[in-house]
């Protein structure tokens, strides 16, 4: 193996894209407003920015679609980049709840009247729906090929069925059965309804459907329309800027957070070549490696604000995007309180993975804005005249700065102070900061070279935390085919069956893991609002735990449950390692270079010391290889981690899986129908074949992507 400067040595977007598993993986997490975006798009080359709209949420919410970007310096002209989009099916739900919401409101002002109703039911309404304040999704691009009078004319029957069938003495008569329990009327009502629609003819309530169905069809078609159909496909494509392979409307039509793809679009991700003053700033800071990394720009926290549950519940997701470290951003402008209990939360989370899982993973946090933050404590220490100036700011930068860092460390008290930073992301060139801190090192805080030291530092980190003990870079190789994994994984399902049909009896016969996830028949029926929840959160990997007086109550935690399973089964990587059941191979690599490799990984240990000579020199190498990679998997917190993301791609995260679970939530009618189908089918996968098919693919995809971390294929 050749261990040189290989800088120079080039990839394509595509190339880089089909590698992206194995370059460290970042996670942004960040409550809205904090600069999640904005960070994204200080990151990317300056060719690109023109045609994606991002870093322009203002706490808006607008960037809905989940994006990993994968940057590679090896990628030689900025304007060429590589793309792929992963979809999921239309539901038609998530629109259903925000009108559900609405009309029950409209209807109840208005007295159950459906006249009235309609009447009432105008373009202002229509815009509740549209463009839902929580802003679940946005519609109003296609707002011309929605119709008004169309979903009047399909809600007339639905509402005729509820006044027909005494939808007010119902919702009358199961207000004064919970008077106990003080729930709200509009609660009652949309109780009611859901109860009513579900029961309902097909005939009636046809129309409706249609319409809702209506949306998906028109977002496929104008998505389709929009990025052409060998994308819209799920294909790897690599465009340029220019020239025949214009790629530029791609970028313009996914990189818009006002379109409506989020309800059909999973996540995007993207291979193009880093802002050149990032690449600078890695050349000085590791000059042996090529700077490769992904960034997962993750949905993270809600406009809902920071607390302790979501910001727990923010790092647990995170977990669920594969990520080699979190970064967590918080905003400065944000309450003390909030920012305080944030940080405890961090660090009471990080405690428990530990704990309880043995992940030991890095959680950098990064405190943005200090540029605003500095300007509201220069203006408070003003005590001349009207105006604000520069001498304001050189006689006061000082303290200021002391207060901020203070506050900073204070936050951030009980994490370790080498994983807590602080900066700018807004750049004035002749700022009053800048000019007052000429000569000062804190100046680097409000440049960009400061936001970009970070980023190469997280990044060299989180590379160097996924290589096995003892190796301090990365290995460079030449493979056979340099976009497929240099080591292959392989379980033997055959060799650890008695474990596998033992977690399978537990998952589908013992009755308390059964009832724990299963909803029962004696269970009162579910608040629709509470198994859309349960959806949401199923599909990033949390539970969800209801509290409510009037319907029926349920804590599930799917991936959870597989966790705890998995743990049980296998709570090492002895078990396998004693049954033999897996293998380390290494077809993608020529026999000299696989040699080069384990002198490497050996630390220049003979090989054959040991051995039995007649094996050969290569059935030698691939039972080092097994040795070392066994002590790899070993470790504690890196076993957790296998089974930390096996749990969750064994509840949701496996894609045949997923499209499984979403035909289900999708087709079925209803909230509480759905929900109780849905779980009868975690069931029935539990107990058959294609949970042991999924389990050992899962297993082998997921360490063949931790053991090639190690390498950069040249």
């Amino acid at each position: 193996m050749k261990f040189y400067e290989v800088r120079n040595n080039k990839v394509t977007a595509l190339s880089a894209l089909k590698r992206h598993s194995s370059a460290p993986q970042l996670v942004v997490v960040a409550p809205s407003g904090a600069g999640k975006s904005t960070l994204i798009y200080l990151l990317l080359n300056h060719r690109l920015i023109p045609y994606m709209k991002i870093g322009i949420g203002e706490k808006s919410q607008t960037t809905i679609i989940p994006c990993e970007f994968c940057f590679d310096e090896r990628i030689s002209e900025e304007e060429t980049f590589a793309i792929q989009i992963t979809k999921k099916d239309y539901s038609s739900k998530d629109i259903h709840m925000v009108i559900l919401t609405v009309l029950m409101d409209l209807f109840g002002k208005n007295d159950c009247d459906t006249e009235d109703t309609m009447e009432a039911f105008d373009e202002k309404v229509l815009e509740q729906i549209i463009e839902p304040e929580e802003a679940h999704y946005h519609l109003g691009q296609i707002r011309n090929d929605i119709s008004l009078d169309e979903l009047r004319e399909a809600l007339v029957p639905v509402l005729d069925y509820m006044v027909d069938n005494d939808f007010k003495t119902k919702v009358k008569q199961r207000r004064n059965e919970l008077k106990s329990k003080k729930v709200k009327l509009p609660e009652v009502r949309e109780l009611v309804f859901e109860e009513m629609f579900e029961e309902m003819p097909e005939a009636v309530k046809s129309d409706y459907v249609e319409w809702l169905n209506k949306m998906g069809a028109v977002i496929e078609k104008r998505l389709q329309n929009s990025i052409g159909e060998v994308v819209f496909s799920q294909e790897m494509v690599q465009y340029s800027l220019n020239g025949e392979n214009n790629g530029t409307f791609v970028l313009e039509a996914l990189f818009d957070p006002y379109a409506p793809y989020s309800l059909v679009i999973d996540h995007i991700s993207i291979a193009c070549r880093p802002r050149k003053e990032l690449i600078d700033t890695a050349q000085i800071k590791s000059p042996g490696l090529p700077f490769r990394f992904c960034i997962r720009d993750t949905m993270g926290l809600t406009q809902k604000g920071i607390d302790t549950a979501s910001t727990k519940d923010a790092m647990e997701a995170a977990l669920n995007c594969k990520a080699d470290a979190i970064l967590f951003l918080l905003n400065l402008e944000d309450r003390d309180d909030s920012l305080a209990e944030c940080c405890r939360a961090l660090v009471e989370k990080k405690a428990e993975l530990m704990k309880k899982s043995h992940l030991n993973i890095s959680v950098y946090v990064l405190f943005t804005k200090a540029d605003r933050k500095v300007e509201n404590l220069i203006n408070k220490r003003n005590t001349g005249g009207l105006y604000i100036d520069e001498e304001t700011y050189v006689q006061n930068i000082q303290e200021v700065l002391s207060d901020l860092e203070k506050m900073v460390n204070e936050y951030a008290d009980m994490l370790p102070q080498k994983e807590v930073g602080w900066l700018s992301m807004r750049y004035l060139k002749d700022s009053y900061i800048l000019k007052s801190l000429e000569g000062d090192d804190r100046k680097r805080h409000f440049e960009p070279k400061g936001l970009f030291e970070k980023i190469v530092d997280y990044s060299m980190e989180t590379l160097r935390n996924t290589l096995p003990t003892g190796v301090k870079d990365p290995l460079f190789v030449t493979a056979i085919d340099p976009d497929k994994p240099s080591i292959q994984v392989s379980v033997d399902s055959e060799k650890i069956k008695a474990e596998i049909d033992a977690m399978q009896y537990k998952l589908c016969e013992e009755k308390d893991i059964v009832n724990g996830y299963v909803i029962g028949e004696d269970t009162p029926r579910l608040h629709g609002k509470s198994v859309y929840t349960y959806w949401h959160n199923l599909t990033i990997g949390l539970g969800h735990k209801t509290r409510a007086s009037v319907y029926g109550n349920f804590s599930i935690n799917m991936k959870g449950l597989l966790k705890r399973m998995l743990t049980d089964t296998f709570s090492s990587f002895a078990e396998f390692d004693e049954n033999r059941a897996v293998s380390f191979t290494a077809n993608n690599l020529a026999d000299d270079v696989l040699m080069d490799v384990l002198k490497t990984l050996l630390d220049g240990d003979d090989i054959e010391t040991g051995m039995n000579p007649a094996l050969g020199e290569k059935n030698i190498a691939l039972q080092r290889l097994y040795e070392f990679y066994v002590d790899y998997f070993m470790d504690v917190s890196r076993f957790a981690s296998l089974i930390d993301r096996a749990a969750y791609n064994l509840s949701y995260g496996n894609s045949e899986l997923k499209r499984y679970l979403t035909n289900i939530y999708n087709t079925t009618p209803g909230y509480d129908g759905a929900m109780r189908k849905l779980q009868n089918s975690f069931k029935e996968f539990f107990g058959s074949d294609d949970f042991t098919r999924i389990l050992i693919n899962e297993l082998n995809q997921i360490m063949t992507d931790m053991v090639n971390k190690i390498f950069i294929v040249i």
